[in-house]
């Protein structure tokens, strides 16, 4: 069973400012391989939403890695998955909001 996937405007902002970052500051590589990582990690959670780990932070909610630097919070409700936000994890750990 494929899952359908919804993003949240919160995620679609963060994934903005990843890109924005990426776009300015790295080659178009870099930009390209996290697209790729992006739509790979998203086609996993689409056949198997279970298999990457429940969050300690809230109930409910998973936690995936794209990158070592770019963690993906979502909740699986029915047959939907829903990204509720893409948090840089060298941020501060309290800048997280789920």
């Amino acid at each position: 069973m494929r899952f359908k996937v919804t993003i949240s405007e919160r995620a679609e902002n963060n994934l903005d400012k990843v890109f924005e970052y990426l776009i300015e500051n790295w080659p178009a590589s870099v930009t390209s391989d996290f697209k790729i990582k992006l739509t790979e990690t998203i086609d996993h959670l689409r056949n198997n939403p279970y298999m990457y780990e429940a969050s300690i932070l809230k109930e409910g909610v998973r936690r995936c890695f794209i990158t070592k630097h770019n963690a993906m919070y979502y909740r699986v409700t029915g047959a939907e998955i829903e990204i509720i936000t893409i948090h840089d994890t060298r941020s501060n750990p309290e800048s997280l909001k789920l």
